[in-house]
């Protein structure tokens, strides 16, 4: 599209591409998943300042564009077509610490892995994803599980307040002290907040890093450090892993554990063959890990037997999410979906490897693909629920402390489709026991396999408040949302 057919460029001061229409799409628009990326963007803005986000939404008003945030790039829901004004986030990254009042404030295109190494090199964390690549506020807009999720909370708990612009241009700070519809927005931002307005700035609550008493590294490395338990079972062991994956739940609040199917990566001895995960971290002292019931299961005898390998590491806490750093390449198609889930049954468990294991074997690109189970203590999510300020954030079913976690990832059409349906069909079994319960399903709105159900989502009143916040900020549709009727 040429600059000629826009109206009002000399509204921009800040860099602008017109990509050309023909251009390979996914060549322009480089992100984590090539799902959804129809065509070139209509203009490529990227701004310095939240004066120059005020300036591209006026250029998009008049010339009847959509605006699309960009931070990480991670989110493969969202479609990028001629009609996008495409914001790139990525000069939005400054990181602001304020010890005094134990917050730090991030730019809406800082990105998780800068945060968390700027936080420890300060001595201080803060709820984080488990994706150095991943932008901080567009996860915590989604909610945002992270391996804090029993010590302090989802990252939509520990926001403080949310700087944005909005739809018709104004400048607007958010908090939970705010009144009427400002609050109402803060409220939705907390959990269900993409969509409604463009979030320059978050600031989140932090904590001092010496109180989790973490180990060191080793004896000549003192970086704090999170003890991690792995081990790797082979296909004819799953029983045992599940059974060991169980009875660790509800682990203690410091510690995760996750159970997984997935295939062995390039470069193993397992490379391309199933396996069977389970791996265990810990947010304190390594000896108080290994002396909990659910750490020293780990380490019995009869189930380290049937591993095919088991490690013990300390990895300092600035890197605690280095370890999955091939999953953030660009490009293929791919998806992330999440389901929280109250409980789960070992039958359920087996019969999602089986759908697994079937795709997989049909299709050899979709090698990289994966199923999580994430338990963690949710006693903190449901005490933080509880409050006044809790309650009137936008997350839901705080009291289910598992969450399935779908990474879905091929080269070819036919093998995404296949896996959007593994996905689907695996879920159904596994929320079999708390859909008899009269539990209603629960997916987190940040981690979505392309456009999920609404009703999934939250309940039919917190939906009904996110139609009616749509129609105050975005009234007019001028930001892409999921989340619309």
């Amino acid at each position: 599209m040429a600059d000629s057919s826009f109206n009002s460029t000399n509204l921009l001061a800040c860099p602008f591409s017109i990509p050309d229409p023909k251009a390979s799409a996914t060549k322009v628009v480089s992100r984590w998943s090539d799902t959804h990326v129809e065509s070139p963007p209509a203009i490529i803005i990227t701004p310095n300042s939240e004066d120059d986000v005020v300036s591209a939404i006026k250029f998009a008003k008049l010339n009847k564009l959509t605006v699309i945030p960009a931070g990480g790039r991670h989110n493969p829901a969202i479609p990028i077509t001629s009609k996008t004004l495409y914001l790139d986030l990525i000069n939005l990254k400054s990181i602001q610490l304020d010890k005094q009042n134990s917050q730090v404030q991030v730019g809406g295109g800082a990105l998780t892995g800068d945060v968390i190494r700027y936080l420890a090199q300060e001595g201080f964390f803060t709820t984080m994803a488990n994706s150095n690549a991943v932008g901080v506020v567009g996860c915590l807009l989604g909610g945002g599980n992270s391996s804090q999720n029993g010590l302090i909370g989802w990252m939509a708990d520990n926001a403080v307040s949310f700087r944005v612009v909005t739809a018709s241009g104004d400048i607007v700070q958010v908090s939970s002290s705010s009144k009427g519809e400002e609050l109402a927005l803060f409220n939705a931002l907390c959990g269900a907040g993409h969509g409604l307005c463009v979030v320059v700035s978050a600031t989140i609550r932090i904590y001092p890093l010496s109180s989790l008493n973490l180990s060191p590294a080793s004896k000549d490395d003192p970086s704090p450090s999170i003890w991690n338990r792995t081990l790797i079972f082979p296909p004819t062991a799953i029983d045992s892993a599940i059974d060991a994956f169980l009875a660790a739940s509800p682990p203690p609040e410091p510690m995760n554990v996750i159970f997984g199917f997935s295939r062995g990566p390039p470069g193993t001895p397992f490379a391309g063959k199933p396996i069977v995960l389970l791996t265990s971290t810990y947010y304190g002292p390594a000896s108080e890990a290994e002396a909990s019931s659910v750490g020293a299961s780990l380490f019995h005898p009869s189930l380290v037997e049937k591993a095919v390998k088991a490690d013990t590491v300390q990895i300092p806490f600035a890197s605690a999410n280095n370890a999955y750093e091939p999953l953030n390449a660009h490009g293929g198609f791919k998806s992330m979906s999440s389901n929280r889930i109250a409980r789960l049954s070992p039958q359920a468990l087996k019969d999602a490897y089986g759908k697994y294991l079937a795709v997989t074997d049909k299709y050899p690109d979709a090698v990289r693909s994966a199923l999580m189970f994430h338990s963690f203590n949710p006693f903190k999510l449901a005490e933080l629920g509880a409050t006044p300020e809790g309650k009137g954030r936008f997350v839901e079913a705080r009291d289910r402390g598992f969450c399935t976690i779908g990474v879905m990832w091929s080269s070819e059409p036919a093998t995404r489709d296949a896996l959007a349906v593994l996905y689907d069909e695996a879920v159904t079994i596994l929320q079999k026991d708390d859909e008899e319960a009269g539990l209603p399903r629960r997916v987190f709105p940040g981690i979505m396999k392309f456009l999920p159900g609404r009703r999934d989502l939250l309940s039919g009143e917190r939906l009904a408040e996110l139609d009616r916040l749509q129609e105050k900020w975005n009234g007019d549709g001028l930001f892409w949302s999921a989340y619309k009727a």
